[in-house]
């Protein structure tokens, strides 16, 4: 998946927190999820209507740290160092997952 992320994208440097969630949101929807950003009480984040995960995710709630991981290392590669924190899941109970940075 990184490597959707190099070349233009990353040589043209993003200026905003906001356009590198775009990107990984973009990244993640290439790739199996169905991904859009979003502002929640003053917050940017990614969320995420379909997991490729499926059931699998919600039998065993630490695949969600995949998810956490992949965000948190496209946005180190194309933003800058961030904390990524998942605020809604399927596991959870949620209709959606959602990660805030």
């Amino acid at each position: 998946m990184a490597v959707g992320l190099q070349g233009e994208d990353v040589t043209a440097g993003h200026k905003s927190l906001r356009s590198a969630l775009q990107t990984v949101a973009d990244a993640l929807t290439a790739h199996g999820f169905a991904a859009h950003t979003d502002q929640r009480n003053n917050q940017l984040r990614i969320v995420n209507n379909h997991c490729p995960f499926g059931d699998i995710a919600i039998e065993h709630p630490v695949i969600c740290a995949v998810d956490r991981g992949m965000v948190k290392g496209m946005l180190t590669a194309i933003y800058g160092e961030t904390s990524p924190e998942t605020s809604a899941s399927l596991p959870q109970g949620d209709t959606f997952c959602a990660t805030t940075v």
